[in-house]
């Protein structure tokens, strides 16, 4: 709030700021006057408004007990509801109490004046001179809305891309959808720092995967899925017993270091291999409950980490019909990762993804 100019009165004349103030003549009834000034202030769409405000005045020779009221005024353009109403009493001189009345102003519009006349318990009118206010120093611009700030990024892994989102403006949060060339979307709006991940799976190898990223239902970026050689380098194969991975690292590869873990087991399998070395490392499974294990393979020159979730055989039950069905057939490996091509994606969940990834870049570390 500022206040542009200060009406300032004497018994010979007065000039308001390079304004001609309110001549007092030497007559008792022609000292009579109110006080009013206005201050600005900026709108955040770019208006501004004006706060009025009037006092009765104070003159050498003034009455005990006289009072004064508004009468009339005018002012430069429009007032919503009014300013001040007929009638209303003048607060005293220097009250802290003063009538105030509000006037919003149009942001092409440099300026506007006041003009009240005021009526006293004498039966005194007096007719004061303009007040003008102008904007605020500077202006006024409207305020900007707020935009979203994010950040996103993706990984591929030998069967799917994990694709993730966050928010970084609390003021504007936005709305992240991830939709799969396969059909498959997923949406949330995130908190700020909470975070938004969904992992794809790769259902057809062959015909690949791509993942669109829109921000409040824009396009954004798009992620696409890509096989990483080092997909080959580890092979699963799973039965009623557990799993089965076979590590091979090429002739013509580099030193390789795997490491392997499950859900039930504390310690890592970890084996670093030579160019041309293969090892098969079974991982029993004693459990009635299906079984996360992953993997992180590295070179000096590339990584790749993934997952494999491993079902318990079914026993035969009799159908409803009598006809007994048949076992579910668990997949097995005829390239690196057909294992992978399973319900694993269905049961992929964000914290689960989340938690792995920190725990192969920190294994990785740690190598």
């Amino acid at each position: 709030m500022n206040r542009t100019l200060k009406r300032v009165l004497g018994l010979s004349g007065s000039v308001v700021l390079g304004l001609a103030g309110a001549v007092t003549f030497a007559s008792a009834a022609q000292a009579h006057h109110s006080d009013y000034w206005g201050t600005s202030e900026c709108n955040e769409d770019g208006s501004w408004t004006v706060t009025w405000e009037a006092t009765d005045g104070t003159w050498g020779g003034r009455e005990d007990g006289l009072t004064g009221a508004v009468e009339s005024w005018t002012v430069d353009g429009e007032v919503s509801g009014g300013l001040f109403a007929a009638g209303a009493p003048l607060p005293a001189h220097g009250s802290t109490d003063t009538l105030k009345g509000e006037q919003v102003v149009a942001a092409d519009v440099e300026s506007v004046s006041l003009t009240l006349t005021s009526k006293w318990s004498n039966g005194v009118k007096e007719t004061g001179q303009p007040y003008i206010v102008s904007q605020p120093e500077g202006g006024c611009e409207p305020t900007e809305e707020p935009e979203p700030g994010f950040e996103i990024d993706s990984d591929v892994d030998c069967v799917g891309i994990w694709v993730w989102a966050n928010n970084t403006n609390p003021e504007a949060l936005a709305e992240f959808t991830f939709v799969s060339s396969d059909g498959e979307e997923e949406s949330y709006t995130p908190e700020v720092d909470e975070g938004f991940g969904w992992y794809f799976f790769v259902e057809d190898l062959e015909a690949g995967l791509s993942v669109d990223v829109l921000v409040d239902g824009e396009l954004i970026e798009t992620f696409e899925w890509y096989d990483k050689e080092l997909c080959s380098y580890i092979a699963v194969e799973s039965d009623c017993e557990g799993l089965t991975f076979t590590l091979t690292v090429p002739e013509d590869g580099e030193p390789t270091y795997f490491e392997i873990w499950t859900d039930f087991s504390e310690d890592a399998i970890v084996h670093e291999l030579n160019p041309g070395e293969s090892v098969v490392v079974p991982v029993a499974i004693d459990s009635a409950e299906e079984v996360w294990a992953s993997y992180y393979v590295e070179t000096p020159k590339d990584s790749v980490y993934g997952d494999v979730w491993w079902t318990p055989c079914d026993e035969e039950t009799p159908s409803p019909s009598g006809t007994p069905s048949a076992q579910p057939q668990l997949p097995t490996t005829g390239s690196s990762m057909t294992i992978m091509i399973g319900s694993a994606a269905a049961l992929i969940v964000a914290a689960a993804a989340i938690f792995l990834i920190m725990r192969r870049r920190r294994a990785a570390q740690d190598w």
